[in-house]
């Protein structure tokens, strides 16, 4: 089986994992704040469009990884660096990437008005982490390609660094809640499902915070971690479109802001 296919496997697994650990939470907790069908629609959705859309964009990642190997580009072939080294320096400059470009969706209007389909979302679960505009696509990709070029990464890297963006990804966006301490410990490295709740708040100066997508390190150093503290409300008080109807929300970018 190609290494492509176990990556897939893996992250649907995980995805199944943390649905479970969902369920399970819901349950012990007596919470009755489940979504409905037609918003589950409407996640997936999106990741379809997201696949179908973006095919080609993974693509791009590896082409920026031969380009940068074949011509040298990168502190990575230029330092002889081991192989751990470059892999700690993709990762940190990949979230280093994905936080200013984050940044800048949550700041301009114009990208706002894709960025906000995510953030539409009146319940936040793993499905979420499927919700994204595929335009978002046009920003993103390039960031990350960027990053590679800087590095000189090799493929291997490539997949493993994405790999663990994704894992991540889903894992912040599971409606699981850890113990405080728990909680707090790891919030000191990587972004917890507590922590990037907050960023789903509906309150303009929370959802403006925490951007980070595996390390909160970016968002400490740049001043916008927010701790987290009791479960608050998720979602946009003002909507322009349903958030579950997903035709609406492909035109939504179009409506006022």
């Amino acid at each position: 089986m190609h290494a492509s296919a176990f990556v897939g496997l893996g992250l649907i697994g995980w995805f199944g994992v943390l649905a479970c650990l969902e369920l399970y939470c819901a349950k012990r907790a007596h919470r009755l704040e489940r979504g409905n069908d037609q918003r589950l629609l409407t996640n997936f959705g999106f990741a379809v469009l997201i696949l179908g859309t973006g095919a080609a964009f993974p693509l791009a990642k590896l082409a920026a990884s031969a380009t940068a190997r074949s011509w040298g580009i990168g502190v990575a072939p230029r330092l002889d660096l081991p192989w751990f080294a470059v892999f700690a320096l993709l990762l940190l400059m990949d979230g280093l990437a994905a936080y200013w470009i984050h940044r800048l969706v949550h700041h301009a209007p114009l990208f706002w008005r894709v960025h906000r389909v995510h953030h539409a979302d009146d319940n936040v679960d793993v499905s979420t982490s499927l919700r994204n505009h595929p335009l978002e696509l046009l920003l993103t990709i390039p960031g990350s390609a960027a990053a590679i070029l800087i590095v000189g990464a090799s493929a291997p890297i490539v997949v493993a660094v994405q790999t663990i963006g994704l894992a991540a990804t889903i894992w912040q966006h599971a409606d699981v809640e850890l113990p405080p301490r728990l909680d707090c410990a790891l919030a000191w490295v990587i972004v917890t499902p507590a922590i990037h709740r907050l960023h789903h708040n509906p309150e303009r100066r929370l959802h403006d915070s925490n951007y980070g997508g595996v390390l909160t390190l970016w968002d400490r150093l740049f001043g916008t971690f927010n701790p987290a503290r009791e479960r608050g409300r998720v979602g946009l008080d003002a909507q322009v479109a349903p958030p579950d109807r997903l035709l609406q929300q492909i035109w939504s970018p179009v409506y006022g802001a």
